[in-house]
């Protein structure tokens, strides 16, 4: 039996769609993620850089960037950041349970070249959870 219990009221969410590390080097890192860890390249560069961490072209993915956090505009911020993937249609539902729940959300913010809407909250620690709607489920 799921528990309804919060703003997901039992329905589950399609996964981690990424995670993005803040790191020293992203050169290094890319290497070391590339060359040591096996993930495929979704996007190099020289200040972010993104992997495939499941199926190339399928969410799940580890985006590393020396910080600040800057993808997503001002949205993404915190020690650490990381998205689950949902339907953009339940964006709006998520965005009104958590403010129920006395959160504060950012956005909706539009991603037109995912053809996705993301919202933006934080954990009690400090670290940015969205939740990215896709049209497309990944």
């Amino acid at each position: 039996m799921q528990d309804a219990k919060g703003a997901l009221a039992g329905k589950p969410l399609l996964g981690i769609s990424e995670v993005i590390l803040v790191v020293a080097d992203v050169a290094r890192s890319a290497t070391f993620y590339r060359d040591v860890v096996g993930l495929p390249v979704d996007k190099p560069g020289e200040k972010f850089a993104w992997f495939w961490a499941g199926p190339p072209g399928k969410s799940q993915r580890i985006g590393i960037t020396t910080g600040p956090l800057s993808f997503g505009a001002a949205h993404v911020k915190g020690p650490q950041h990381f998205a689950f993937g949902t339907e953009r249609s339940r964006i709006p539902e998520l965005k009104k349970a958590l403010e129920a729940k006395g959160l504060t959300v950012e956005g909706p913010v539009e991603f037109t070249f995912w053809d996705a809407l993301s919202i933006y909250f934080s954990d009690p620690d400090g670290n940015r959870v969205e939740f990215c709607g896709f049209a497309d489920p990944r």
